[in-house]
């Protein structure tokens, strides 16, 4: 009788093994925060999202941890965004991870330099802070999730339904809140270049103290404190992940501000309405 019961149990573990697999959350790996947002409004519970950038660091210059290199392996897609360290990176993913499969969520998009406006060797990689941009690259994470684990398909398609639905409300709030901004006051001063795409989404002007990575010279940062007194500007913008040295030596040479705003956010709508609300502000004061 013993004997039967652990063959009854040994039969039922054999079963539901395969039912357990395919239950499980597809393991995947993203670049950044904002990435974690998008594919998990799209995958739900079906998806188990990694971040490879943590809060507080520069994707321009990150180095991942030996444990998430570790916690890598078990990974089926990485969601590459097109940030630099990927550059460095993404090739010693795929050694850890071979049979990791890399989604490059720019595929589609025309990335441009911010100093010129145009495609270039060094495109700005903000491409997360513009909705229309957003929306493709959703598009591209569904396509991905559906190949990948094609039994929670239609879950997807809800959840970038939903999804498109929170990039459509974001569109249209920052675009109500900044339509009244003076049309001779659009322009904003940023110690890095992340607002480029949001700007331009939304008819205003950034204005980067840094360019290309590099701090500005005696030269550039006379330059910058002339155009800041033209523009009547009473606020320059840092990033969290940035020093913030240069922009208050800006700042009290023209008696401005120096105010926070974060291009990374996990919680993207919020962290969007917050920049928004922020430059709003900021254009205001500029006006008065």
């Amino acid at each position: 009788m013993q004997r039967l019961f652990h063959r009854v149990i040994w039969l039922c573990a054999l079963l539901l093994a395969p039912l357990a697999a395919w239950a499980a959350p597809l393991d995947v790996a993203v670049s950044i925060l904002p990435q974690k947002f998008f594919v998990q409004t799209i995958g739900g519970a079906d998806v188990r999202v990694q971040v490879m950038v943590r809060p507080g660091f520069d994707p321009a210059t990150y180095d991942p941890t030996p444990r998430q290199l570790a916690e890598l392996t078990q990974a089926r897609l990485y969601f590459a965004i097109g940030v630099p360290f990927e550059s460095s990176w993404l090739g010693r993913f795929q050694a850890v991870n071979p049979k990791m499969k890399i989604v490059y969520t720019q595929r589609g998009i025309q990335r441009l330099a911010a100093a010129t406006g145009r495609p270039g060797p060094h495109p700005n990689p903000h491409i997360w802070l513009s909705p229309p941009l957003v929306r493709i690259q959703a598009a591209n994470i569904l396509r991905a999730l559906v190949a990948a684990d094609p039994a929670h398909a239609a879950t997807f398609r809800r959840g970038y339904a939903r999804l498109i639905d929170i990039i459509d409300a974001i569109d249209t709030k920052i675009g109500h809140k900044l339509l009244n901004v003076d049309l001779a006051n659009r322009r904003f001063m940023v110690f890095h270049p992340a607002f480029y795409y949001f700007a331009r989404c939304y008819d205003l002007e950034e204005i980067p103290i840094q360019i290309e990575g590099k701090s500005p010279s005696p030269k550039e940062l006379a330059r910058l404190i002339q155009m800041a007194r033209r523009d009547h500007i009473r606020v320059i913008f840092v990033e969290p992940q940035f020093s913030q040295r240069a922009a208050r030596t800006l700042a009290a040479q023209i008696g401005a501000q120096v105010r926070i705003i974060n291009p990374l956010p996990e919680n993207w709508p919020a962290g969007m309405e917050a920049i928004a609300a922020a430059l709003s502000e900021a254009l205001a004061s500029t006006s008065s």
